[in-house]
């Protein structure tokens, strides 16, 4: 029998249980302290198996940044914003991406672990992260220039948006779990809280492009 890849014996169910075991992990743990023998425990299956689909943990862990990275940029490039106001088009992609990280709270930890503590996960991503951002950056691009022509906002450009956009997403929930440790963030406050922060982001990036 053969998968949706054409490979003997596959199992479409099993490739995809190994992906979201593999991800829970790589998001608890990290890449370096999560094995192959983890993975296939958790999914229940021999580490064969993973292999059969994956052959490296470098593979597996490839494809699913990938994925995440792929989700980040989609919250910055859907063209239906792109006939939204400036300030409308800007806080509704910053929305997105503050969502996305809540839903997936490890996911700052991933970015940070693989952007800086790991340079040659780094490196063998590179290409796919600079066609990615590339194609968020030239899309941005013209209607900036006409909004500072307009002298609707101050001379700016596409990379300094979406890099104040992720710093403050990312180091927002890099910061909450200190927060809910010392107590400031509770059960009670939790979900009022991250509401006004989101807000309290939107305001400081649209607020930081006036002129």
């Amino acid at each position: 029998m053969k998968d949706k890849e054409g490979k003997e014996g596959g199992d479409v169910g099993m490739e995809e249980r190994i992906l979201a075991c593999a991800e829970r992990l790589f998001l608890g743990k990290g890449y370096n302290l999560t094995s192959m023998t983890e993975i296939a425990r958790e999914a229940g299956c021999t580490q064969a198996l993973v292999h059969y689909y994956f052959r490296t943990k470098e593979n597996l862990f490839s494809k699913i940044f990938e994925e995440k990275f792929h989700q980040f940029i989609n919250c910055i490039v859907k063209r239906e914003d792109e006939d939204l106001p400036f300030a409308d088009l800007v806080s509704a992609r910053t929305s997105r991406l503050f969502d996305l990280m809540a839903e997936n709270r490890r996911l700052p930890f991933m970015f940070l672990s693989e952007f800086v503590i790991n340079p040659e996960q780094r490196l063998s991503l590179k290409d796919t992260m600079v066609t990615l951002c590339a194609e968020a950056v030239s899309r941005l691009e013209a209607m900036i220039a006409t909004e500072v022509e307009g002298g609707r906002i101050r001379p700016t450009g596409t990379m300094d948006i979406t890099l104040n956009m992720f710093s403050l997403v990312v180091t927002f929930f890099v910061v909450l779990p200190f927060l809910e440790e010392m107590g400031f963030v509770t059960d009670d406050n939790r979900e009022e809280f991250i509401a006004q922060r989101k807000q309290e982001i939107i305001r400081t990036i649209i607020g930081s492009l006036r002129p």
